[in-house]
């Protein structure tokens, strides 16, 4: 079992969040979730990322006729952000707001990555999930007593094996107020949290190549099998910012349902956006010549689908995917994106790097930057590291760890630059055939709507 410390706060918490698994999750799979979870609430409680990652605080067991069941205790949060954005015009996030909730989602990754060196490798809308703002223990109060006077929707116990089940309510903050859209305050996007590590991997054990990711999101490297590392989750949330800001997802020309989903269809539309991937990338991926002939006369690589990227062509540009900004506020988003979205994993810019771009650092109504000044700005930033004997450090670590597991020759063959770095998902080991059922209420209460189970606390 996990056990919390003090500096999590296990011990102030008044109310918690307790989620309650099946009880057909492996006791392998369990064992790695508790390394990971550990690691992530114990590693450095003082870095800024901390408290944007959501960890588990504790975990106990109870009892019922079917065996046991796996609990597990967090703190208490707001809804996921796809939910967030349906309060907002449009149903979508506006540039000044998703400025205001990225460096929450950045922070949580640079500390996911460069202290704790864990991937979390399915960032998606539904696995972050909106903070209580500046003052939570008031909003929980607040909230307990209107719920005292406000009684939640529920179900009859006789159809439900003798226990009554009440409806959810995610928007803590919206307690009798008819206006949705006011309870999603700058302060509730900035206290966002990166949710459920159920598929997370270290990143410091290897180059990994089993696949990862919801389709949509997918990197290239993953598709191609070339090996995958924390530069996975940085195109991941550069692609899911157009599933919450834009009205398009990146890559919706094609269909990323099971079973309908083809990855030649997505290297085609990443083609039309980024141009052809280079030939280093081709060249570690050992599924590469499933979507590309090799011509030894030219040495280059052909694209099997060609006709596809032929197809898109004109609609895939990066001025045709970005439709709700205008102006030096459209090209600073796009220079941002682009320092996710690129080919060659170690191309793409840290979670640290990101958070001193130009156009996250800009106030609303305020980017007058010109392109001579993002090139400045990016080049400034990328040859950061060079001068920081830590993060040049932790790069040659990195670098040295991939090399040897893809058994490269020279670490730099595979990170050559300055970054430190180093839909739906395929069928999950254990948790994603879980259903669950979450409450937000303290642990006594939760155990008193329980009576028909026996708790056993973790030691």
């Amino acid at each position: 079992m996990l056990t919390g410390n003090s500096s999590a706060g296990k011990g102030a918490r008044k109310y918690v969040t307790i989620k309650i698994n099946v009880n057909t999750l492996t006791q392998e799979f369990l064992k790695g979730r508790r390394e990971i979870a550990r690691t992530l609430m114990q590693t450095n409680a003082q870095h800024p990322g901390y408290s944007h990652v959501r960890f588990m605080l504790d975990t106990f067991k109870i009892k019922s006729k079917n065996g046991d069941h796996l609990c597990i205790v967090y703190d208490v949060l707001r809804e996921p952000i796809d939910e967030c954005q349906e309060k907002f015009p449009q149903g979508l996030f506006s540039s000044d707001k998703l400025r205001k909730l990225l460096p929450a989602l950045l922070k949580g990754l640079d500390y996911m990555h460069s202290e704790c060196h864990v991937v979390h490798t399915d960032l998606k809308p539904d696995n972050i999930m909106m903070g209580l703002g500046d003052d939570p223990d008031a909003v929980l109060e607040k909230f307990v007593a209107y719920s005292q006077t406000h009684p939640a929707p529920r179900k009859a116990p006789d159809s439900h094996d003798g226990h009554v089940v009440y409806k959810s309510c995610s928007d803590l903050l919206l307690v009798g107020d008819d206006d949705k859209g006011k309870s999603i305050t700058d302060a509730a996007l900035a206290s966002a949290k990166i949710t459920d590590i159920g598929l997370a991997e270290f990143g410091d054990r290897g180059l990994q190549r089993k696949a990862i990711q919801s389709n949509a999101f997918t990197c290239p490297e993953v598709l191609l099998g070339a090996g995958w590392s924390y530069p996975a989750d940085i195109w991941n949330l550069g692609v899911m910012m157009w599933d919450i800001v834009e009205t398009q997802g990146l890559f919706d020309h094609i269909n990323t349902a099971p079973g309908k989903y083809h990855a030649n269809e997505h290297l085609a539309l990443m083609i039309c956006l980024l141009g052809p991937p280079p030939k280093e990338l081709l060249d570690r991926g050992l599924k590469t010549s499933y979507y590309f002939d090799y011509d030894r006369e030219k040495e280059e690589y052909v694209f099997k689908s060609q006709k596809l990227v032929d197809k898109w062509a004109n609609d895939m540009s990066w001025d045709n995917v970005v439709h709700r900004m205008q102006g030096a506020n459209k090209e600073s988003f796009i220079d941002f994106a682009k320092k996710m979205i690129c080919w060659l994993p170690e191309q793409r810019w840290t979670a640290a790097q990101l958070l001193e771009h130009p156009w996250l650092r800009s106030q609303p109504g305020s980017v007058t930057c010109t392109s001579q000044d993002f090139k400045l700005a990016s080049r400034t930033l990328s040859q950061g590291t060079e001068k920081d004997p830590e993060a040049e450090k932790q790069r040659r670590s990195t670098a040295n760890s991939v090399a040897s597991s893809a058994q490269y020759t020279d670490a730099e063959d595979y990170f050559s630059t300055r970054n430190p770095h180093g839909r739906e998902t395929p069928p999950r080991q254990g948790i994603s055939q879980q259903s669950t059922n979450t409450s937000t209420m303290s642990v006594e209460a939760l155990k008193s709507n329980l009576p028909s189970l026996v708790v056993t606390p973790s030691k």
